[in-house]
């Protein structure tokens, strides 16, 4: 009887930011209360209209603790709340600003440590923003804007995951490069 030996886990792609010595909590419960806090987030600040401006200051406030609960370096983390939460804001503009999407995305892509070729994404959300600002142009069909935009940056969020693991993104982090043990 024979048993296959353990796969290498030298070959195997891991997250980047999941190598990371984190300062307190896990990983995995990080990353997953941060991302719900900014879908929560952003849709509060979405919703917002002249007669719910309470959403807007909770989305404001749960959008920058997100980005401090996620688990990356801590430049990297401070460097996103704010630009984010701007463009975040002026999606209340309607279709005409659906670009700001990519603001978003390409503040995740930073935060979860992608290489600088998966952020050729970015041109998936702008070109659907091209789109929607030319076909989209009463702000009742809003929803369609935040449904498809929502939908290219997930979309794009999984394609940079796997540009990353096609170019192995352990190499082109600079925060890791140095580590011995990153491989394990």
């Amino acid at each position: 009887m024979s048993t296959a030996p353990p796969p290498d886990r030298r070959t195997r792609w891991r997250e980047p930011a999941s190598l990371l010595p984190l300062r307190w909590g896990a990983y995995r419960p990080r990353l997953l209360t941060a991302m719900a806090l900014l879908v929560v987030g952003t849709g509060f600040v979405l919703i917002t209209t002249a007669y719910s401006l309470p959403f807007l200051l909770a989305g404001s406030l749960l959008q920058p603790a997100a980005w401090a609960v996620m688990p990356s370096t801590i430049g990297r983390r401070v460097a996103a709340p704010l630009p984010v939460l701007g463009f975040t804001w002026l999606m209340l503009g309607g279709s005409g600003f659906a670009w700001c999407y990519a603001v978003m995305l390409a503040a995740w892509l930073l935060v979860r440590l992608r290489p600088l070729a998966s952020y050729a994404v970015l041109v998936l959300p702008i070109g659907v923003s091209i789109v929607l600002g030319q076909t989209i142009h009463t702000y009742e069909l809003g929803w369609i804007t935040v449904l498809v935009s929502t939908a290219t940056i997930v979309v794009s969020a999984w394609l940079a995951r796997w540009i990353a693991i096609t170019v192995d993104s352990w190499q082109s982090v600079r925060s890791l490069r140095k580590r011995t043990d990153r491989l394990v």
